[in-house]
């Protein structure tokens, strides 16, 4: 029962992956550890694999529509790379249910930031400056491989507040960064790793098939719509993290 409900579970992710270009380990962490059983630790390494190939998938589709902008996303993660290893390090002497705490708060903030953002700009083709890409890039580098996230739900939102990336072309970029980073965040993993591959297999082909359905969902909708369904999910699922692990540390 809990693995049919697990399979669902991945299958809303693999859906809000596709369409927010975010969300991937922030849903699949909690489904590992309360919907199937795994150690908060060992959801980590597990979610980065999933969540990395089925982001990945889901980029080269978003590329069929050309929202995939390859050279800010990849520099985003080339500056990030660094402090993913720096945090992947400092991880291993933070408590899980501290990590997912973290989650929660960083959730919040992101989705507040989208939802009273300013109209964003029809067009990215103006060149940023490399500043914003340095820093964003940094900071989400350090949160991905310290939280071990592949960091979407930092990544569209730094696309779309500080490089003026429409929030479409956002979603499909922040795929892409999902997805090095996850990579990068499962190399400095790599001393606890402990995966169940036969579980995986199980998981991976609902949330390719549910990835694919989001990204076709993208197209049904406005900017403006994306935005808004991105700012109030993170919102409520970051308020659902903090409160359920703020209770977890009272009880102690």
């Amino acid at each position: 029962m809990h693995l049919w409900l697990g399979i669902l579970l991945i299958a809303l992710m693999g859906l809000v992956l596709g369409l927010l270009g975010g969300g991937g380990s922030i849903l699949t962490v909690p489904i590992l550890v309360y919907a199937l059983g795994v150690e908060a630790h060992a959801a980590i390494s597990f979610s980065l694999i999933l969540v990395g190939s089925t982001a990945l998938v889901g980029a080269f589709l978003h590329q069929e529509a050309a929202r995939v902008a390859w050279k800010q996303g990849l520099l985003f993660f080339l500056f990030g790379a660094p402090l993913n290893f720096l945090g992947a390090v400092l991880s291993r002497h933070v408590s899980g249910t501290v990590l997912l705490l973290l989650f929660g708060v960083l959730m919040g903030v992101s989705g507040i930031a989208m939802l009273f953002k300013r109209k964003e700009r029809q067009s990215s083709t103006a060149g940023p400056s490399i500043w914003p890409v340095i820093i964003a890039g940094g900071i989400v580098g350090f949160l991905a491989g310290f939280l071990g996230v592949g960091g979407g739900f930092l990544v569209v939102p730094s696309l779309v507040l500080f490089l003026e990336i429409p929030i479409k072309s956002a979603t499909g970029t922040a795929l892409l960064v999902i997805a090095a980073n996850s990579a990068l965040a499962l190399y400095g993993h790599r001393h606890t790793l402990a995966i169940d591959w036969v579980l995986l297999l199980e998981l991976v082909t609902p949330a390719l098939l549910a990835t694919y359905v989001g990204v076709k969902l993208t197209e049904t909708l406005s900017a403006q719509q994306l935005r808004r369904i991105f700012s109030v999910f993170v919102i409520l699922f970051g308020v659902f993290m903090v409160t359920s692990n703020m209770a977890l540390i009272f009880k102690r």
